[in-house]
This record gives structure tokens, C-alpha cells and sequence, in this order.
């Protein structure tokens, strides 16, 4: 489907995900426009739609192709209608850096780009930067270290994995990117996006392999919080450019893959809420003086009840539709912020105020409801029921708008396919 002249303003998003598509139909049900998406390639989550356009782009780990990608879209669709507003919204950390890094460049050619400078960027997105800021707030995180890539040597290493010992987090550990942009652009076998680790041998190995594949940013080392994926959430904030926080929300996962390349990836999420979350999580905001959307990775220790704070990803996540079944679609509070002369002229809803409430549960999986049912805990199965009497499982790449028969085969044999995958790569019990 190809962007109408008519049409007043085009969303721009890079990737070819659930948070994509996601993205693309929320535009589309927000205000009926079609999306101009830059993916990888055209897979299935966007092939025969009806609520995008595709521009596929190759291979998006490298700064400078990604631009001149960004820049010929620009250019497309300024050659069919000059000066029409083009609103980008990245999918992926190291894409949002691109964006800050070349706004100048991107908004000469018709882009708003929603995001901070790098300086923000640093703040919150760089973990050593997190967990410090944390320990300024009395925020819990879980048990961390962090390594030096940059600064790697055999004695250097040595050195760290004998302080593990004397105070650091004890195994099994969890080692993660410090700069995740960075990370997306090494390679090296075994390379994952989380490792879990069980011993120091183990730990030095990676370590080593990582510095070796030219990584320099910070490794992270941290306790590895016990439990399955029902203990895991997500928290999503929108705070404006006035420094109010006018939407707080929060999603219990119940299971993510655990596929190397997509471990991480939060499959089925249960819209609820959790007022210590949103308190924590609107004081880190207020401390960053952040501007945007910004979503939490969390983890409930069943020890003791807390919720830890992993991460802060300075985007809207790759499974947040869960925010729209639940009430609050996001493209209102991108388009009122950022392009608001465009959001008075086309109308619309406007933005839902203050925390996601709903009048009971929703669901929103890309897997199958049986594999979400085995997963959950026994309160959460109790809550799909009632989602499910009630019609609020949702499917995000099921769009009545956007039907399909060739869509909706392709993408039930996917759901059918991650039965497989989840045999072969069961979550943690």
C-alpha cells in the first residue's frame, strides 16, 4: 500500500517487528494514515498489508548505510508530496542513537526526530549510568559489576573475576552489554544478547571472545534474579516537554523467547498495574529530565517481593501494544508532543491522561494461548481467563482493518512455529 498524497503527515519507522507492525497499526487506528516502515527486509509481518508502506533496507547495524536509508525515504516521499512532516521512530536502541546523532541532517530533510540528544541518551541508556543513578534514588537493581572492555587486558580480567569473588555479584550471573547500540554491531561465536553464566572460567571466556570481536563499551556482570518469565514486567512512561508524566504503565510478561538472537523478547504480556514501579520509575525520569517515551525491563524477586529495575530503553518497547489494548494507543502522545500543529489539524483522539486503568484484564501474545496458559502463574492464568471470557486477548498483527488471508496463514504458521522453538529453548522454570 503506498502512502496517500492526501495523507498529512507520515509516521517513519525502522524494523520489521511486532513493535513495528505495532507502531504502524496504531498510527492507523489512531488517525487512519499509512506508515512508511524501513525494515530489513519485507517479511511476513509486513508483507500484503494495507496500513504500510515498505522500504526495505538491508542490513541496519551500520550508522552509515542506516542513514542514507532514512535519507532515501526522505526523499521518496518528499519527491511525491514537498514538505509533508515525517515523524521517525526508531525501533531499536542503536537506532535511536543514529537518530540523535544525525538530527540535524534527518530533520533538514523533513524528519522530526522524538528523541534526546546523546548526552541524555548516555544518562539513561548507558547501564553503568543507570544503576548509578539508581543508587542515587534508592532504586533496586539487582547485584552488578561492570568490566572495561575498552581497557581489556589478561591482567585487567584477571583482576575483575577475582573481585567477583570478594564482593560481586556471586553466579549464577547474568553478563550483558553496558552500550547495547555497540553491541548490535559485534560478532563472535556464541554471541548472544544475555548470556547466562554459571562460572568464572565461563565468564573470562566471553569476556575475552567480546573484547576480541572489538567490543569496547562496558560489560555488565550481574546477579542472575531467580525465578521464571510470569516475574518479569515492563513499564511504560511518557513524560512531556513541560516535565509532567502523563503516562504511567505497567505489564507483567509471562513469557519471552529464549532463542539465541531473540532471548529477551516478551511474547505474551498482561496489562496491569504496580505502584512502586510507577513511583521508582517517575523519579528516574523526573532525575533524567527525560522527554518522551521510556520503557523499564523489571524483574520481581520472589525473596523478597521487590521489583528490580534491569534496564531503561530510552523507546517505547517491541511489545507494547499491550498500552493500547489497555487504553492509551501511544501515536496521540508522539503526534500531540512532537508534530502538534499537525495533531490540531487532523483531530483525533486525544492522549489518555495520567496511569493506564482498565476495567479489567487484557493479553497480548504473539504466541499461541495454550503456551501462554502452561507459563503463567496461577493469579495470571486467572486473569487470562477472565480476558478471555471477556474478548480482550489481543493479537497484535490481527488487524480487522488490515485482513488478509495470505497475512493471517503466514502468521499462524509463525505462532505454530514458536510451539517448536519454546520445545527447543524452554523458558526458565
Amino acid at each position: 500500500m503506498m502512502v496517500p498524497a492526501e495523507q498529512s503527515f507520515v509516521p517513519v519507522i525502522t524494523g520489521g517487528d511486532v513493535g513495528a507492525y505495532s507502531l504502524a497499526r496504531e498510527f492507523h487506528e489512531a488517525y487512519g494514515v499509512v506508515s512508511a516502515v524501513v525494515p530489513t527486509a519485507v517479511n511476513r509481518n509486513l508483507r500484503h498489508s494495507r496500513i504500510l508502506e515498505a522500504f526495505p533496507a538491508g542490513p541496519m547495524t551500520e550508522e552509515g548505510p542506516v542513514l542514507e536509508a532514512l535519507l532515501a525515504v526522505a526523499d521518496e516521499l518528499n519527491g511525491r508530496v514537498p514538505g509533508r512532516p515525517l515523524l521517525l521512530l526508531a525501533s531499536y536502541d542503536h537506532l535511536v542513537r543514529f537518530a540523535a546523532r544525525h538530527r540535524d541532517t534527518l530533520e533538514s530533510r523533513g524528519y522530526t526526530v522524538p528523541y534526546p540528544d546523546e548526552a541524555a541518551l548516555d544518562a539513561a541508556a548507558l547501564k553503568e549510568n543507570f544503576y548509578a543513578l539508581c543508587d542515587q534514588l534508592g532504586v533496586p537493581y539487582p547485584r552488578t559489576a561492570a568490566y572495561d572492555a575498552g581497557s581489556h587486558t589478561p591482567a585487567a580480567l584477571a583482576g575483575f573475576l577475582a573481585g567477583l569473588g570478594e564482593d560481586g555479584p556471586a553466579f549464577p550471573v547474568i553478563l550483558k552489554a553496558g552500550d547495547g547500540g555497540a553491541w548490535a554491531d559485534v560478532r563472535f561465536t556464541g554471541r548472544r544478547k544475555v548470556h547466562v553464566v554459571h562460572g568464572a572460567e565461563e565468564l573470562g571466556e566471553l569476556i575475552g571472545r567480546a573484547s576480541g570481536a572489538g567490543y569496547r563499551g562496558s560489560l555488565i556482570v550481574q546477579e542472575l534474579v531467580p525465578g521464571p518469565d510470569s516475574q518479569l514486567g515492563i513499564a511504560t512512561f511518557f513524560r512531556d516537554g513541560t516535565g509532567t508524566t502523563r503516562l504511567v504503565s505497567y505489564g507483567e510478561v509471562i513469557v519471552e523467547d529464549h532463542a539465541p538472537g531473540t532471548e529477551g523478547n516478551a511474547r505474551a504480556v498482561l496489562a496491569g498495574e504496580h505502584e512502586t514501579v510507577a513511583r521508582q520509575g517517575t523519579a528516574l525520569l523526573e532525575a533524567l529530565d527525560w522527554r518522551g517515551f521510556a520503557m523499564f525491563d523489571i524483574k520481581v524477586d520472589p525473596r523478597d517481593d521487590r521489583a528490580q529495575f534491569l534496564e531503561m530503553n530510552p523507546r517505547l518497547g517491541r511489545n507494547h501494544y499491550y498500552l493500547t489494548g489497555a487504553g492509551a494507543n501511544p501515536a496521540p502522545y508522539l503526534l500531540t508532543e512532537y508534530l502538534p500543529e499537525v495533531a490540531d489539524a487532523v483531530g483525533g483522539p486525544a492522549p489518555a491522561a495520567g496511569r493506564v486503568s482498565t476495567d479489567g484484564p487484557v493479553l497480548t501474545t504473539t504466541v499461541p494461548l495454550s503456551l501462554v496458559r502452561r507459563h503463567a502463574s496461577a493469579e495470571q492464568r486467572e486473569a487470562i481467563r477472565r480476558a478471555a471470557r471477556a474478548g480482550r486477548v489481543i493479537r497484535p498483527f490481527e488487524y480487522r482493518a488490515d485482513a488478509d488471508l495470505r497475512r493471517l496463514a503466514g502468521l499462524r504458521l509463525a505462532e505454530l512455529n514458536s510451539l517448536r522453538a519454546f520445545r527447543q529453548y524452554p523458558p526458565q522454570s
